[in-house]
Parts: structure tokens; sequence; C-alpha cells
């Protein structure tokens, strides 16, 4: 009989809005895997990918139903390991040691904030959490980068608007209901005060009767009014973005036209502008649910919060963001400088040290995070695949640590 490993290690992926099992993480859980098995860690590792989900809707219910699929995943694991490693002696007392099985999440993008709030959610419950660690690939923890991500979303949403229509049908048809949206879901008082309060009111990630977040944003409707046909304005879009430069972005959040052009960026982003198309004939419904998915980005109360809490959980935690070169250019002044996705501006000296830049390969930041798993357009794929092992390996030496008995005084 072999003997048994110090752990059996659950490396579970999520991918993020309208991600894919299998396309978002292509082979890195596979490389991932490969590398904890040839460094004979004695570690009995596995590698899963969550099904593919429905990013749209109460993002709370996505939250609850991947801790439940995690639950499983490690009662089936420990199943497996009472039966090869348990042992009855003849007195009928049972000897052997059971490994422990331990869940690592991987989230990429917004799956990084399901896995978060999986893991508090877990925390809360009687028995004892399995989740070791939580490592993130590009997830917006403090919301998207607002302040150079607006042109990038203005290039793309107008590319695919013309691609799919060949004018602006796309733009009229989808981008603009959303944003119309947005306008009247904040007009609502049981919304809260702005666009995150409205459509992710309701997305503390863990249940809002253990513990309830201040919903309240103070995000307020640009000078003037919102006007859905500034949207798409090339010089509109400039305006703001010399804005955005001028004066970091404060805990107000994004004025309308910004936040509905992060809609469309977020979409545009993962293809699903194309998707949306299909879906004309179902209407606001099928918009909006995707935007109640994503409200909880623009809820800054929330989103610190969130970190502060997962920062408590005696698990280890940290966020790969992607970093991309722009090169000067015509379009940028002539001015080379470099992109992220995520919002930057928001964490503090004290979480600083749990995120960490990649420099990656890509035309712009929204590339960037698209292909962050292709290493034929990321040219930090196999370095960040050996970091993230190591990561790992960390917290797990530390969670066996907390498992051993410790020596008699």
């Amino acid at each position: 009989m072999l003997p048994p490993p110090n752990a059996t290690l659950l490396l579970l992926f999520i991918h993020g809005f309208k991600g894919h099992d299998h396309h978002t993480f292509l082979d890195f859980p596979t490389r991932i895997m490969t590398i904890f098995t040839n460094a004979k860690a004695n570690l009995d590792v596995e590698s899963i990918v969550y099904p593919q989900y429905d990013t749209r809707g109460d993002f709370n219910a996505a939250v609850k139903t991947f801790a439940e699929w995690t639950q499983e995943q490690v009662k089936s694991r420990q199943e497996f390991n009472e039966r090869v490693y348990k042992r009855v002696e003849e007195n009928g007392q049972s000897s052997g040691k059971i490994p422990p099985v331990y869940v690592c999440f991987l989230g990429h993008s917004m799956g990084g904030l399901v896995a978060g709030d999986a893991a508090l959610y877990l925390e809360k419950l009687p028995q004892k959490s399995p989740v070791i660690g939580i490592l993130a690939f590009d997830t917006p923890y403090y919301g998207l980068n607002h302040s150079i991500f607006t042109q990038a979303a203005y290039e793309r949403a107008v590319g695919l608007a013309q691609k799919a229509s060949g004018a602006y049908s796309l733009v009229s048809a989808a981008y603009l209901p959303a944003a119309a949206a947005w306008s009247s879901m904040s007009g609502s008082k049981a919304g809260a005060a702005g666009a995150a309060g409205a459509a992710g009111a309701t997305a503390t990630g863990y249940d809002s009767n253990v513990r309830s977040r201040d919903q309240s944003s103070s995000a307020a409707p640009v000078p003037g009014g919102f006007s859905a046909a500034s949207l798409f304005s090339p010089a509109v879009a400039k305006t703001e973005k010399t804005e955005k430069k001028e004066q970091k972005p404060a805990g107000g959040g994004w004025g309308w036209g910004s936040i509905a052009l992060g809609i469309g960026a977020a979409v545009a982003a993962t293809g699903a502008a194309i998707v949306i198309n299909k879906h004309m004939n179902d209407g606001m419904q099928y918009v909006t649910s995707h935007i109640q998915f994503v409200g909880i980005l623009w809820n800054n109360l929330q989103l610190k919060q969130r970190v502060d809490d997962i920062l408590r959980l005696p698990i280890g935690f940290h966020c790969f963001y992607t970093r991309v070169r722009i090169p000067a250019s015509s379009s940028n002044n002539w001015s080379s400088g470099s992109r992220t996705f995520i919002e930057l501006t928001s964490i503090s000296d004290v979480t600083e040290p749990f995120f960490s830049a990649r420099e990656c390969s890509g035309q712009d930041e929204i590339e960037a995070h698209m292909e962050m798993f292709n290493p034929a357009k990321n040219f930090d794929y196999y370095p960040m695949g050996d970091e993230t092992v190591k990561r790992v390996r960390v917290m797990v030496d530390e969670a066996l640590k907390r498992e051993s008995p410790r020596p008699s005084q």
C-alpha cells in the first residue's frame, strides 16, 4: 500500500464574465497540475475547471452555486481518501493517516470575485472550510480601470458595432438601451444612490443575513444630464479621457457615459457583442440581466469591503493583474505608457503586497486580459505559471502547518 500524500489539493478554476470553461484557461490548468506532479511535492493534485455558468442575473446566486459545487468536489475526494487510506485493525480500531482535502480557487476576471465571495460564504458555515487560498488573475477587486478604460472601450465597441451590422444598429439596439437601463435603475430610491447600488444592491457575495454591507454609492450623473448619443462620440470620449488624467478618480465612481462604456467594454472584451445581437428580440431583460451581474463593479464601498473581508480569512490571497506597454503613436500624442485592465488607485499600502503586475503582450489592456492564458499571445504565460505554482505551494505549506499538532509545553 502506498503511503498517503500530505494532502489532496484541488485547484478549482472559475472563469469570469461571458467566459468559458475550456476557452478561458485553455491548457493552463493542466500545465499547473503537471508542474506540481513533476515537483514530487507529495501532494495529490487535481485541476478542475468549473463548468461554464451564466454570468447574468443575481451575482449571489452564482456564488452560492459555485460554493455548493465546491463542497461536492471536496466530499467526493474525502470519501475516496477514506476508502483508500483508512485501515481497520483487528480490534476494530481504525488507523492510518487520511490526507486532508484542500481547495485553492483560481479565478480569472470576475471569477476571482465569485471565488472570493464563495470563500467568505464557506467560512460562515458550521463545518470547517476547505479553502486554503485564492489566486486571482486580472480580477477587478476594486473595479475596472476607469482612468484609461474609456478609450479602449470606445474603440472596440464601435469596431464591433460596425462588424455586426455594417453601421451602428448594435450600438443603438444593445449598448444604448444598456445605458438607459443604468439610468432607469439608478432613479429608484430602493436602488441606493448610484448605479452599483441599483444593479447590485443584494450582491454582497455571501448571505446578507449573516453580514450586511453598505450598498450606497456616491456615483452621480454627468452634469447636464445623460445623453445616450454622447456615449459613442469620439469628442466626448476624448474629453473624458483628458479629465481622468487631470484628476484621480474619487470614491464617487463613474459618470453615466463612462459606466455605459464600461459595460460595453466588458461585453466587447469577451466577444459578447454578437451574442447580444442574436438576442435582440429578448429585449431589455437580456441586457439588464448582464448589467445586474456586473453591477457590483461600481459599488466602491462594497468592493473595498470584500477585499478587507478576504484578507481577514485564514487563507492565502494574491491577485496577478495584466499590464501592457503602449508604444508612442499619433493616437496617444506620441507618449508611451502602460495600461491595466483593473483599477489600481484604490489599492492601499496595506493591500498592495497582495497585488502584482504581470507584463503581458497585447494591443491594449482588453486583449491582454482576454489572452492571459494563451501562450501564443502572452509572452508571460510560462513565467506566470511558475509563479502560480510557487504561491500555491506557500498556501499549502501554511495550511499543513496549521494542521500539524503543536508541541506540548
